[in-house]
């Protein structure tokens, strides 16, 4: 039974297979239950394979270009890829037979019906996919991200689980020699250390004689005689010494230990929870959400863009007219904002009049907007009234935001015909503190007196935000070099 009704999702996805080394377009449910049938074991009861579905989901629609991700770094023009390290595992037809053997039409039918029955939903926190990660068992405890990533993510927190203790993965133990452990870590090992005549907890308040034998020794919980123990263990004598000749660890769970634990989610399936409560129980303030279809009319429909017309009020560069910097970034800005309100985005403006607010206002404005992109609106002003054109600017190692600035300023240079000044990196504060892809745009060049008058003119503005809107929605349709 599906969570919510709508309308249903149509989207392709375009996974690269790493071991085959070829592409693979994919319905989306059709790769979700590959995804499914590689995470988790299909005899896994159905609440814990509709868990895994939604979790298998959302990773996909965090990663596709439609919906405004980055597809996949490693493989680059391609949405996911199998390597289950990187995005996900993933099993077609041919290998769920070899794997499910005489089970496969049972299994098959079972991971198809826990798909079908969470289609189109997927995990979202504050409106966004969210990063969905799962892992085999926690080991009593799930892990917060920054122990695992390094940064903290605020749905991914600790949650004590011990819905996991009666998987083979909640405790298993291994031991290896001091030869094994020097050959596998490549470490060189103190043979002093191991020759030690104290094992607290083992062997302890050893008493030996001048020529080296046993007196007295504390064994356990046991004191005995040099004598008594070589006559109970064996020994040929009472000058005994010993060596630890291998470690054994313990180790708890199996996996990074963030996200859902996926022998936690069979418990609780077993026990009755449903699908929602074993997400909710595995990640921190989530929700979840009917995945809206992306349309070719309204491509940006849903989406929040954040608009920056600069810090306004007196504080600006002025053309050799007068033209204030201020206004002209207001009215390309507005002009802007209607566009998009149009195409079904919710836009948030730092400023709506001319007026001053300063970086830190502005970058804050951004933040708190929850908004997917932002757009920076500015011109140049140069001592040299000769100079002048359009430029772009990203923050260095934003991936989003370079390839937003690339689709932006195609359209501006083809719109607007000005110099090309190229698209570079730069540590600019707006780009570094608004915390998502994010472009600064200077339009032309205020101090130029043929731009200037250009700038003045309100026809020319908004062929300047038409040709803004025209790259934001190239961004969003993965059109960018």
């Amino acid at each position: 039974m599906r969570i919510m009704e709508g309308e249903e999702i149509n989207v392709k996805i375009k996974m690269f297979d790493v071991v085959g080394k070829k592409e693979n377009v994919l319905d989306m449910e059709k790769y979700v239950e590959g995804a499914v049938a590689f995470a988790m074991p299909a005899e896994f009861p159905l609440e814990a394979l509709k868990a895994q579905a939604v979790c298998s989901r959302t990773i996909a629609v965090r990663r596709m270009t439609v919906f405004g991700g980055s597809g996949c770094r490693r493989h680059p023009g391609f949405e996911v890829c199998t390597d289950p390290e990187h995005c996900q595992g993933f099993l077609d037809e041919e290998e769920r037979r070899i794997l499910w053997g005489a089970r496969f039409e049972e299994y098959s039918s079972k991971v198809k019906e826990a798909v079908m029955d969470t289609a189109g939903i997927i995990l979202t926190y504050n409106g966004k996919p969210i990063e969905a990660v799962y892992h085999r068992a926690c080991g009593g405890s799930t892990e917060d991200s920054e122990n695992v990533w390094g940064n903290s993510v605020s749905y991914l927190r600790r949650v004590e689980c011990d819905y996991c203790k009666n998987s083979a993965e909640w405790r298993t133990v291994r031991t290896f020699s001091e030869k094994q452990l020097k050959n596998k870590l490549g470490i060189a090992l103190d043979e002093a250390r191991f020759d030690k005549s104290r094992v607290p907890g083992i062997i302890d308040n050893v008493q030996s004689t001048k020529s080296g034998r046993i007196r007295k020794i504390k064994i356990g919980d046991m004191v005995f005689d040099g004598a008594d123990v070589k006559r109970l263990l064996g020994f040929n004598s009472t000058k005994i010494s010993w060596k630890i000749s291998a470690i054994t660890f313990e180790v708890m769970g199996k996996g990074h230990g963030l996200g859902m634990c996926q022998h936690g989610a069979r418990t609780m399936a077993l026990m009755g929870f449903p699908l929602d409560e074993i997400l909710k129980f595995y990640f921190t303030g989530v929700e979840l959400s009917e995945l809206k279809a992306p349309t070719v009319a309204k491509p940006l429909f849903g989406k929040i863009i954040a608009i920056d017309p600069g810090r306004g009020g007196d504080a600006n560069h002025c053309g050799p007219m007068g033209l204030s910097e201020g206004y002209v970034n207001l009215e390309i800005a507005r002009s802007l904002e209607s566009l998009l309100k149009k195409e079904g985005a919710r836009v948030v403006m730092t400023r709506d009049k001319n007026e001053y607010k300063s970086l830190h206002e502005r970058a804050r404005v951004i933040n708190d907007s929850n908004a997917d992109i932002a757009v920076i609106i500015h011109q140049n002003c140069w001592e040299d009234e000769k100079s002048g054109g359009t430029e772009l600017f990203y923050l260095p190692g934003d991936e989003k935001g370079r390839r937003l600035s690339l689709c932006i300023h195609k359209e501006l240079i083809s719109e607007l015909k000005l110099k090309d000044l190229g698209v570079k990196e730069a540590d600019l504060y707006l780009l570094r503190e608004t915390r998502i892809p994010s472009t600064l745009i200077n339009v032309a060049c205020l101090s130029n007196p043929e731009e200037e008058r250009l700038l003045s003119e309100r026809e020319f503005r908004e062929r300047a935000a038409y040709a803004i809107l025209t790259g934001i929605i190239a961004y969003y349709q993965g059109h960018f070099s």
